[in-house]
C-alpha cells in the first residue's frame, strides 16, 4: 500500500512540473482535436453518407486546426511569430501522414464492415474506430516530435547579467 502512495505522490508532483503540465496539456489538446473529428466524420460517414476517404480528409484537416493553435499556444508554450519552413510546413506535413494513414485505416474497414454483419451503426462504429485508432497509434510520436521539434522552447527562465530571472 505505501507503494502505490508513493507513486500517487510522485504522479502528482510531475504533474506540477513542466514536463507534466507539457504532456497533461497535450492530452487535453489531442481529446479536444479528437473530438472535433469525431464528430465530423460521424456526421459525415454516419449521418450523410460522404465516403470513409472523403469524411476521413475533411475530419482530419478539420481536427487538426484546433489542434495546431492549441499546441503550439497551449500546451507547448510557443509565443514567437509562427514560422511556415520551421512550424507550419513540418506541421502540415505530420498532419498529412495523419491524413493518409486515418484515411487508409477507414478506406480499409469500410471494404471489410459487411463482417461484423449488416447492422449500419456496427458498421459506422466500426469504420469510425478505425478512423480514430489510426490516430491513437500515432499519439505518442508526435508528442516526441512537437516536444523535441517543432514547438521546442527553454524550460529554463530567461536571465539578465547578474543573474536576474527576467520571466
Amino acid at each position: 500500500m505505501g507503494t502505490l502512495i508513493e507513486k500517487i505522490r510522485s504522479l502528482i508532483r510531475w504533474s506540477r512540473s513542466s514536463e507534466g503540465k507539457k504532456a497533461i496539456r497535450y492530452s487535453l489538446t489531442s481529446v479536444i482535436s479528437a473530438v472535433v473529428s469525431q464528430i465530423a466524420f460521424f456526421l459525415l460517414y454516419g449521418v450523410l453518407s460522404v465516403s470513409s476517404k472523403t469524411s476521413s480528409i475533411t475530419s482530419t484537416l478539420l481536427g487538426a486546426i484546433p489542434s495546431y493553435i492549441l499546441n503550439r499556444y497551449w500546451a507547448f508554450g510557443k509565443k514567437a511569430k509562427n514560422s511556415f519552413w520551421g512550424e507550419i510546413l513540418p506541421y502540415f506535413i505530420m498532419a498529412v501522414i495523419g491524413l493518409v494513414f486515418s484515411t487508409w485505416s477507414s478506406d480499409f474497414a469500410d471494404s471489410h464492415k459487411t463482417i461484423i454483419g449488416t447492422s449500419h451503426l456496427a458498421q459506422v462504429l466500426l469504420v469510425d474506430g478505425a478512423y480514430f485508432g489510426s490516430f491513437a497509434i500515432l499519439w505518442v510520436a508526435k508528442y516526441i516530435f512537437m516536444k523535441k521539434i517543432l514547438f521546442s522552447v527553454s524550460d529554463t527562465p530567461a536571465t539578465v547579467a547578474g543573474g536576474e530571472n527576467v520571466n
